[in-house]
């Protein structure tokens, strides 16, 4: 791989929040109030204002993710480190389209504001490959210095934005304001939605991570204060233009700010408010070019695209292949003249793009717990999850062509990233885990959950309770729901431990007696296991509970005698005491091993067996031993470890080895392995 250049570290606080409001403070603000007026009329100050707060979710969980990964990228860089590779890919394939197709909107209305103005008979194709090409060189030159014609911008316009509102607070006029809602509070949602173009930006920050001072501490001040003080001036401007025009006039302008500017101070206003569209529009467009050129970069870098993307260059230090494919891209959309069509792509990608990067934060604790954050969010994981509600909620008020065009865009990247023979490998691999997961799903669903009856609340019965309540983590993620488990124990303080480890119901008296049974209820037992220490009271308990036409009994026995009785009364009866819980589980819950038990004539039972020193069968091939018709060796435990029989396995002392089968047919295997040489 070539020699890398690495980014220059030139920018301080200043200049990252200059990114940030160049990027949020774009010319949404001097076009969409009137959409708003029409919309919802003056309740629209208050839709700026909840959009604000509503976006602070976002804006925090980008402050964490930034702060802990400081890469050029933005959120493409956060998903790559810690979602899988095809969502990273996507992530950074939505937030280019979202950046390159808002540059093109803002290339083209900056387009028509001239020709409106000062060119009536201006190209808007030319115009837009003038105004790309004159910006692109800017970037070219370098981030800092594409900064610095930002910041002029940006502070002309907000001078302008302020200045009008300022100016024209003392002519607001309450009855303006009156009805506050005018079409009611239906349509509040949808306007949120319209105006979220509007919020977006102050994430294109995190794309300068490798170029912005100290950024663990700089980005979330930067992001914090951009939104603070977009949202004000928004819900500052908003509120003066509704004050001061009755929203039914201001419904009717394409160019509201500038309607209202005009109105309220004539000529002069009507100019400030045309440069100030103009300001808004560059500035815009020059923070997501560079925005654009960035997260291209981070593709190129992670081998996505063609590793040439990511190179910078020898003397600028800029993404400089990258940035000339994004202002070409930039240059064909922009020629359509149609800021609606450019305007709905972007807006899929971006909400795309940010619900992902929300939920990102949540695996960055899972996944790298010791990973240094010099800003966290609280009330984890709340805030990342409200962040995706927050994002995605908006998602079905888009017009229906930008679900069909941003479908068509994604197929696009879906080629791009299958194209890379590691990719499709990858995807593949998900798949088969995806499947395998779908699979265990289903069969979870296909459980029972049954109503268990445990005789015996010592040691024993724990046992089996904590398996079949799926209390430690390991059977967490086997089991789909714990089974209803309810004891019946004599002793007065064994109650109250298992009150407190379990809370289930607890009945206290003689499990043998088939009256405490009954108090239970026949109808609220599906299973009984007779779970005792002593097998004499196992025996009883099954026996009682048969007789009360209970259909599934499970005793615990040591004593091979009493297997007969049992197996004679249709009760399943369970030998290793090792194996105790593990069986009962099997039973309960998978259906091909419940068959295998309750196959034929009786019941199977599992018993373990160590291997003696100077056994017969040491060293021997389990096809070279005659087990059992009817027996089978279900594992080996060897050393700790799981070992698969199989016929070329052999046998060593001091194997674990575990039988399944009839009883009688168990009894002769354990016979044979026990017998020496």
């Amino acid at each position: 791989m070539p020699e890398q250049i690495g980014f220059k570290r030139n920018m301080g606080l200043f200049m990252a929040v200059m990114i940030g409001i160049g990027a949020t403070m774009g010319p949404g603000i001097f076009a969409l109030p009137g959409e708003l007026a029409h919309m919802i009329g003056p309740l629209g100050v208050l839709v700026y204002l909840a959009m604000g707060f509503l976006t602070v979710f976002t804006a925090l969980n980008y402050s964490e993710l930034s702060a802990a990964i400081p890469l050029a990228g933005g959120g493409y860089s956060f998903t790559s480190r810690t979602l899988n590779r095809p969502v990273a890919f996507f992530t950074g394939w939505f937030f280019w389209i979202g950046n390159t197709l808002a540059c093109s909107m803002y290339a083209l209305i900056f387009a028509l504001t001239i020709r409106a103005y000062f060119l009536p008979e201006a190209s808007i194709a030319l115009l837009t490959l003038l105004t790309t090409v004159v910006f692109t060189f800017i970037n070219f030159m370098g981030m800092r210095e594409a900064i610095i014609v930002i910041t002029v911008m940006n502070l002309v316009e907000l001078a302008v934005l302020v200045g009008v509102a300022a100016l024209g607070f003392t002519d607001i006029e309450p009855h303006n304001l009156e009805p506050l809602a005018p079409m009611g509070w239906g349509p509040f949602v949808p306007a949120m939605a319209l105006i979220y173009i509007s919020y977006v930006g102050f994430e294109l920050i995190s794309n300068a991570a490798e170029e912005i001072i100290q950024p663990g501490k700089n980005i979330p001040r930067a992001i914090l204060i951009t939104l603070g003080v977009s949202t004000a001036i928004y819900v500052f401007v908003v509120g003066v233009m509704m004050g001061t025009v009755n929203y039914t006039e201001l419904a009717h302008s394409d160019i509201p700010f500038i309607f209202t500017a005009e109105r309220l101070f004539g000529p002069w206003g009507r100019w400030a408010g045309v440069i100030a569209t103009i300001m808004a529009s560059l500035s815009a467009f020059s923070v997501t070019l560079g925005a654009s050129a960035r997260i291209l970069y981070a593709l190129g870098r992670d081998q996505h695209f063609p590793y040439f993307f990511s190179k910078l260059h020898s003397k600028f230090q800029t993404p400089h292949i990258a940035l000339f494919i994004c202002a070409l891209i930039v240059i064909i959309f922009s020629s359509s003249g149609i800021v609606k069509f450019v305007a709905s792509l972007s807006d899929f990608g971006y909400l795309m793009g940010l619900g992902i990067i929300n939920y990102a934060v949540i695996p960055l604790h899972k996944k790298m717990p010791n990973l240094r954050r010099p800003f966290q969010t609280m009330f984890f994981p709340w805030i990342p999850i409200l962040g995706v509600i927050t994002t995605w909620m908006f998602v079905p008020a888009l017009e229906f062509r930008s679900f069909v065009l941003g479908g068509i865009l994604t197929l696009v990247g879906s080629a791009i990233y299958f194209f890379n023979s590691d990719n499709r490998a990858e995807v593949s691999k998900l798949v088969n885990v995806y499947v395998k997961l779908l699979k265990l799903f289903i069969h979870k669903l296909r459980r029972i959950r049954m109503r268990v009856l445990i005789l015996s609340g010592e040691k024993q019965g724990q046992n089996i309770a904590d398996r079949l309540l799926a209390k430690e983590e390991y059977q967490m993620m086997f089991r789909s729901a714990e089974h209803q488990v309810t004891f019946i124990e004599e002793d007065e303080a064994l109650c109250k431990e298992l009150e407190q480890r379990y809370n289930v119901p607890i009945y206290q008296g003689d499990g043998t007696k088939k009256e405490l049974m009954g108090q239970v209820g026949i109808d609220n037992i599906e299973v009984v296991i007779a779970a005792f220490e002593d097998d004499g009271r196992n025996v009883i308990a099954a026996l009682q509970a048969r007789q009360l036409k209970l259909e599934k009994v499970i005793a615990i026995v040591q004593n091979h005698e009493y297997t007969q009785l049992l197996e004679q009364n249709n009760v399943v009866v369970v030998n290793a005491p090792w194996a105790t819980a593990a069986m009962v589980e099997n039973i309960l819950d998978n259906p091909v091993l419940a068959q295998l038990f309750e196959f034929g004539i009786g019941a199977a039972s599992l018993l373990e067996v160590s291997v003696p020193e100077n056994a017969k069968v040491t060293g021997d091939l389990i096809r070279d031993i005659d087990i059992p018709k009817g027996c089978l060796i279900a594992a080996i435990i060897r050393d700790n470890q799981f070992v698969v029989p199989r016929g070329n396995t052999n046998i060593e002392v001091d194997d674990r080895v575990i039988f399944i089968g009839p009883a009688s047919a168990i009894k002769k295997a354990f016979d044979i392995f026990m017998l020496k040489k």
